[in-house]
């Protein structure tokens, strides 16, 4: 049975952090999130519906029903401190609730080009936080950009130091969702112990004659220099500790006109050890990244203990593309599979994401927005498609190009 997910409790999720001023991206757990995003999208199984509403400020639910006999349908519910909206309220009037997408495209540009053209380096409230704080709104009435496309856009600057200023403490995301096909409760907890701490715990509950209940928690703490993550799962009874630092300047200043701004080196690592099966492992990492004029991005993160070396490069074409590759090599069994992809956002309401890899075969996502509607279709190719009963039962033409095939629509209430 395949779990059938929205993206709409993922989107609030994210919207938390940035109201939280929470830099999901400072971590060792999300290392190397630029290129994953590009190369490990998921594609929709089969034919789901799903629509998510604020049913108050700080209440909303969500309800996917899947038409697959194979794939659960849920149905769950979010509660914050703070509101969060998928789609930014008007102001009291007569205004309408979405802003015009064209016109929001326009004042990033606008914003964007004055920057370039009139930096200001060392002021404290430079024009580069402000143009990413306009950004931040934008993204916010931008559900197609926060929900599938445009991480690697995203602000991987330190924690900044008003942030840390600030008295998040007791803030708090509870998400439970619940599977009846499957008899299974899942859920998580946030709540931020600190400006820069915060303490998440996630479960999943089974029902029935294999009754099971596993837990994981996991206290993160995000610093401007550096940050760090302690996790402990009752599967396994395994404990983990990840870190990374970052070199260079906590703010980066503004480049002079023509000038690229420097690049950030980070370094970090992870040990974990499995009480249940007296095992455990490591790995370290070394990422390098620069935004301007084009963002670049190379990252090589190495497990000594299984012999596995991971090389990835993420690089963007231009203001609407960006292109990344990865390479994977096992020295103990010297296999290794080279992946590719690229996403571009055609236009205004839509975007395309395709991959391919010497193992997986061809992988692409069309997503596009309608009002508050978001449609997406993805469809997996590659020789030898198919495992186990499935491909069995497939034709023979299929077996050999077709993997899977789905659509999926989300309104967003």
């Amino acid at each position: 049975m395949v779990y059938t997910t929205s993206d709409y409790f993922p989107f609030l999720a994210r919207q938390f952090h940035r109201e939280t001023e929470w830099n999901e991206c400072n971590a060792y757990s999300t290392f190397c999130r630029t290129s994953k995003v590009i190369l490990d999208f998921t594609i929709p199984y089969g034919l789901s519906v799903s629509t998510g509403r604020n049913v108050g400020s700080n209440l909303s639910s969500q309800l996917v029903f899947s038409m697959v006999p194979s794939s659960a349908s849920s149905i769950g519910y979010l509660a914050a401190s703070r509101p969060l909206f998928a789609i930014t309220p008007a102001p009291v009037g007569n205004s309408p609730r979405v802003k015009s997408t064209a016109v929001s495209a326009t004042l990033a540009d606008q914003t964007q080009s004055d920057i370039l053209s009139n930096p200001r380096a060392g002021e404290c409230d430079s024009k580069l936080a402000r143009h990413q704080r306009i950004q931040d709104v934008l993204d916010s009435q931008s559900l197609l950009q926060n929900i599938r496309a445009g991480a690697w856009k995203c602000s991987w600057r330190p924690v900044s130091s008003s942030a840390q200023q600030q008295d998040y403490t007791g803030d708090y995301l509870a998400v439970a969702q619940l599977y009846p096909s499957l008899a299974t409760i899942t859920g998580s907890y946030l709540v931020r112990r600190s400006a820069t701490a915060e303490l998440a715990i996630s479960g999943v509950s089974v029902a029935g004659s294999q009754q099971d209940l596993q837990l994981i928690v996991q206290h993160a703490t995000n610093q401007r220099r550096w940050s760090s993550e302690a996790t402990y799962g009752t599967n396994g009874q395994m404990l983990g500790l990840r870190g990374q630092y970052n070199f260079g300047e906590a703010e980066t200043p503004e480049p002079q006109l023509g000038e690229d701004a420097s690049g950030r080196l980070s370094m970090g690592g992870e040990v974990y050890f499995g009480a249940q099966e007296a095992s455990g492992g490591m790995s370290v990492g070394a990422r390098y990244r620069y935004d301007r004029p084009l963002l670049l991005e190379l990252a090589c993160v190495a497990n000594p203990i299984m012999g596995h070396v991971s090389l990835a490069w993420t690089q963007q074409l231009r203001t609407h593309a960006c292109a990344a590759a990865r390479y994977d090599f096992n020295a103990f069994s010297l296999s290794s599979e080279l992946a590719v992809g690229v996403e571009w956002q055609m236009d205004e309401n839509s975007i395309l994401k395709a991959r391919w890899s010497d193992s997986q075969g061809l992988r692409c996502l069309v997503d596009t927005r309608l009002n508050n509607m978001v449609f997406s279709m993805g469809l997996d190719l590659g020789a030898g498609a198919g495992t186990g009963a499935d491909a069995a039962a497939a034709p023979a033409g299929i077996k050999r190009f077709v993997r899977s095939f789905g659509l999926q629509f989300q309104w967003f209430l």
